[in-house]
């Protein structure tokens, strides 16, 4: 990795370093079986990605100290955040320096305490991006017929 331009964000939350980002693309090809003994394929479903970042965060950063500021409490500030957004299903957007990724959820967050990084935190979390969907609604012209038995619209 490059230095990086700007800090990692989840849902506006600015962390003090990346440790690590791997992102995961998918597909599945449905196969059928067919009478002469072969398997088919018609299709590629594209399954939604998997980001999974380790997030370093410390009440006194040095990266990006003027951006986000410091001070006593703000690591747990932001796993109260962090927390609320996986509580409440909220979708967030997360930006690194390579990508910014929208529509994406909190699958798995680890909060760890330990005697090595004090009272900085090491974040391990994934997120999954989530496909949304739009309906609408269309008037089919009367040259078409109407339907069933009751000739309905």
């Amino acid at each position: 990795m490059g230095r990086a331009l700007r800090p990692v964000s989840v849902a506006g939350i600015e962390f003090d370093a990346l440790i690590n980002e791997s992102r995961s693309l998918t597909a599945d090809t449905p196969e059928y079986p067919i009478e002469t003994g072969f398997v088919v394929s018609d299709s590629i479903i594209l399954k939604p990605q998997i980001l999974s970042m380790t997030l370093f965060l410390t009440d006194t950063p040095v990266s990006w100290r003027q951006r986000s500021g410091g001070g006593q409490g703000r690591v747990q500030n932001v796993i109260n955040r962090l927390e609320e957004a996986y509580f409440k299903r909220e979708l967030v957007t997360v930006i690194t320096s390579d990508k910014t990724y929208t529509n994406m959820t909190i699958t798995a967050i680890t909060i760890t305490k330990s005697t090595e990084t004090g009272y900085a935190r090491e974040i391990p979390i994934t997120f999954k991006e989530v496909l949304v969907t739009r309906s609408e609604t269309t008037t089919i012209p009367a040259a078409y017929g109407k339907s069933g038995a009751t000739g309905a619209n």
